[in-house]
């Protein structure tokens, strides 16, 4: 899970540092060892990854939707998938995934790990409007973040920025917020991506909180999904309370695990709703370039 193994330290592009020459050889076996530990303990992990966390972008948009006939019925439903691309490497079987059933079709896709070109590609090829802002630079060298690709015109947007960066690598974490005008109606849905395990479930709690807070009261529809990355023992019980104590429902219960590990199945990506009653979900199970199975959920249209 692309979200997790960013969690661990590594070495990649730091000098390790080597023992003062000036150490006599004999103190040196006791020395060294009292030194390096000093050093591990304050260098330990990677570099700081260059994170944004300016509220205002960088942003990117566009609509691709095609040009025709405005629809004048609204609709019976509507479908929500959220979708961990990690680092977005397999966008050819990204699309394949999201032209296919049971993705194929669905009004509204979240997605995380992403970067502007590749948001670009997808809502290009299947017709969307989109938004996207990302987080921090990735350990590969390209952007790391959130997007919102609608069959329906998106008519405001906002970055949210979630407290508590990554201890090793400083990575900062974002929501992704977009109002859809749906035949008139407003419904604004949420991309989230909260930090790895290694914060604590105390600080992704808070990561949850802050999205809340963030859009409490804005529409009367509200559907907030993403990888929660509720990996450890608790933590997706303790999510799902908080939503809930905050009005809103676990639209995606039942769905099971989302992501195959080493150490097995993991529930990490969730979608939650206020306002809007789920009628039909599940996970994608078939190949979809990502370690994570997109999550989708079917909503009746009030």
């Amino acid at each position: 899970m692309s979200g997790m193994s960013q969690s661990l330290p590594c070495n990649e592009g730091r000098r390790v540092a080597q023992p003062s020459r000036a150490f006599e050889p004999e103190k040196a076996s006791f020395v060294v060892p009292l030194f390096a530990l000093l050093l591990f303990g304050l260098l330990s992990g990677c570099a700081p990854m260059e994170s944004y966390p300016d509220a205002a972008g960088p942003r990117y948009s566009g609509d691709h939707r095609p040009v025709g006939p405005v629809a004048v019925e609204a609709p019976s439903s509507v479908t929500v998938v959220t979708f961990n691309l990690a680092f977005a490497e397999h966008v050819t079987e990204a699309i394949t995934a999201l032209t296919r059933p049971p993705l194929a079709d669905a009004d509204v896709i979240l997605m995380q790990e992403m970067d502007a070109p590749s948001v670009e590609r997808i809502a290009r090829e299947l017709g969307r409007a989109y938004v996207y802002y990302p987080a921090s630079v990735a350990k590969d060298g390209d952007d790391f973040g959130n997007a919102v690709l609608s069959r329906w015109p998106i008519t405001a947007d906002e970055k949210i920025n979630l407290p508590h960066d990554d201890p090793y690598h400083q990575q900062h974490r974002i929501a992704v917020a977009a109002t859809l005008d749906l035949q008139g109606t407003p419904v604004q849905v949420v991309s989230v991506h909260g930090a790895t395990p290694i914060v604590g479930l105390g600080a992704r709690l808070d990561q949850a909180e802050t999205v809340i807070h963030a859009v409490e009261g804005a529409a009367p529809l509200q559907v907030i999904a993403g990888d929660f990355n509720t990996s450890d023992p608790g933590s997706l019980k303790q999510t799902v309370k908080l939503f809930s104590d905050r009005g809103f429902q676990w639209a995606s219960e039942g769905v099971g695990d989302t992501v195959d590990s080493i150490i097995g199945g993991l529930p990490l990506d969730s979608v939650f709703v206020r306002g809007l009653s789920p009628v039909e979900r599940g996970v994608d199970p078939n190949p979809s370039g990502s370690d994570h199975q997109p999550v989708w959920v079917r909503f009746a249209w009030p």
